[in-house]
């Protein structure tokens, strides 16, 4: 039997994972530290505590401060540290702030992937994993668009607003470098992810838990009370981009499509629930709920029903 049964996949391999003070990076580095990888944080800034020790990870990983502006930067990490496995998850996510800083959020969420993707291709990185959003998709809500909703990995991209475009940039970026020169790199596409260490208190669950707590009502954005969306859990999620990670050699063996619509999304996974093909129904979805369903849940567990009214 080989080490790797024996020790599992993670054992010993050298990561990189950018944006390593985040919310989702801070639980992926938790959970790669726990399976014994030898884990490299990117931060850009250095926060009063970090998110690592507000889960309870007492061992830290190796913490690299860089912006991953400049190439030559992200090439001397992953060479000093001999990474073999990149998790690009680096990006300006407050979306409410991309309106009122759109050059900022397009930099941030395009030039370090292209980074990223350069360096792994000039290396020969083996495994690159780049996070980018369901909210890539735009808008395929008209009853007659030929792709509908649940959102199928080749949909076309039609995310307009300054924040999904960044992320519909970063993504065809990544088909590129997997298509063009055979970059063994995916594109996770996550929806609505909640979860412990969320420190962005723009987000609908961890703002209303908070404001919960303190005795405040809920503040829902007018016009969003029956917007449907799907949530995912942060622990869901970090499987999935390990899952895709340890099978992205696997993937890229099976045989790269050449031309057509088969090249279209061919790189990209969705991260989410299942639902057959077909037997769509949102309503009837257990992780798809309104902003108003989701409020009352948290008032409910919390104890405050009276403050969702």
């Amino acid at each position: 039997m080989s080490d790797e049964k024996v020790l599992g996949f993670w054992y010993g391999k050298r990561v990189l994972i950018t944006g390593g003070d985040g919310f989702v990076a801070s639980n992926l580095a938790a959970s790669l530290m726990r399976k014994q990888a030898t884990v490299v944080v990117s931060v850009r800034h250095q926060r009063p505590v970090s998110t690592l020790k507000l889960l309870g990870v007492g061992e830290s990983p190796d913490i690299e401060h860089s912006d991953l502006h400049h190439s030559d930067a992200v090439q001397r990490i992953c060479h000093r540290h001999r990474i073999d496995t990149i998790f690009h998850l680096a990006a300006s996510a407050i979306v409410s702030s991309a309106s009122s800083t759109p050059l900022p959020t397009l930099v941030n969420n395009i030039l370090p992937t292209a980074n990223i993707l350069e360096t792994a291709r000039v290396l020969s990185i083996p495994r690159v994993v780049v996070a980018s959003s369901d909210k890539a998709y735009g808008d395929h809500t008209d009853s007659d668009d030929p792709e509908r909703i649940p959102y199928r990995e080749g949909h076309a991209l039609r995310g307009m607003d300054v924040y999904s475009a960044s992320k519909v940039c970063a993504d065809m970026i990544c088909q590129t470098y997997a298509l063009q020169f055979g970059l063994p790199v995916a594109v996770v596409r996550p929806c609505n992810i909640y979860g412990p260490g969320d420190l962005n208190f723009t987000r609908l669950v961890p703002r209303t838990v908070l404001r919960v707590l303190r005795g405040n009502p809920p503040v829902i954005n007018q016009g969003n009370e029956d917007v449907l969306r799907e949530y995912t859990h942060v622990e869901d999620v970090v499987r999935a981009y390990e899952l895709i990670a340890e099978k992205l050699p696997e993937h890229c063996r099976s045989g790269r499509p050449r031309s057509g619509r088969a090249t279209y999304g061919w790189a990209a996974f969705n991260v989410g629930s299942y639902a057959p093909h077909g037997s769509f129904h949102p309503e009837r979805e257990p992780n798809i709920r309104s902003v108003r369903q989701v409020i009352s849940l948290i008032t409910t567990q919390l104890g405050r029903p009276d403050l969702a009214a």
